[in-house]
């Protein structure tokens, strides 16, 4: 080969691996750039999660001081087709309390809003009887099954109005039916203490 073919070979094989590297280097850019483009987009326009709409109760507080009638308490979450949503009560705190379940509030809960998580509401809660001042409660939402419902509401054993013996109708009266044990998913218990006043149950109110 001669000293002109030999310099026509090394023009070409620096063109030639330039022209590769030269490709090379754009496409690690192009990936990288998409990738980057890819991250900045997602941060810039995340994607829409579909809301946690589980059952919750949300007033009164945790560790809140609550008089003996709560005009209502109330929560967010979606109350499922063919379930019903009570309000319960038990006595003492997460640490020493009673395991006896207490439905109280004037029948179910009422789902106010099907928006975003939903909410939904209980009206006039009894907290405690008339000597239970400076008591600790564990309040949570229950979620009963057509069957179980359809039990409480039919009950007329050991249902009190705390002063009074009723046999409460449902929407009517204010309930307050004690079972040792209910079937059904639970929000988390929020603790309250009850004031240190003797007060009178919840009265009676039209709905």
């Amino acid at each position: 080969m001669s000293i002109f073919q030999q310099r026509i070979q090394n023009v070409w094989q620096f063109l030639t691996g330039t022209t590769v590297r030269k490709l090379t280097m754009g496409l690690v850019a192009f990936v990288l750039g998409g990738t980057t483009l890819a991250v900045n987009w997602q941060t810039l326009f995340p994607e829409k999660s579909e809301p946690d709409r589980s059952i919750s109760l949300d007033s009164p507080k945790d560790s809140s001081t609550v008089p003996r009638c709560l005009e209502f308490v109330s929560g967010h979450g979606i109350i499922p087709k063919g379930q019903h949503l009570w309000v319960a009560l038990m006595t003492g705190s997460s640490a020493e309390g009673e395991k006896r379940i207490t439905l109280v509030g004037k029948g179910e809960a009422v789902q106010t809003s099907a928006k975003g998580r939903g909410q939904w509401k209980v009206v006039q809660v009894n907290v405690g009887g008339a000597t239970r001042i400076n008591y600790h409660y564990r309040l949570f939402a229950i979620l009963l099954s057509d069957e179980i419902h359809s039990m409480v509401v039919n009950s007329a054993v050991n249902v009190t109005d705390y002063d009074e013996k009723v046999v409460p109708a449902p929407g009517q009266a204010r309930w307050r039916i004690e079972y040792g044990e209910l079937p059904g998913e639970r929000s988390d218990p929020v603790e309250v203490i009850r004031n240190g006043k003797d007060e009178k149950v919840c009265q009676p109110r039209s709905s």
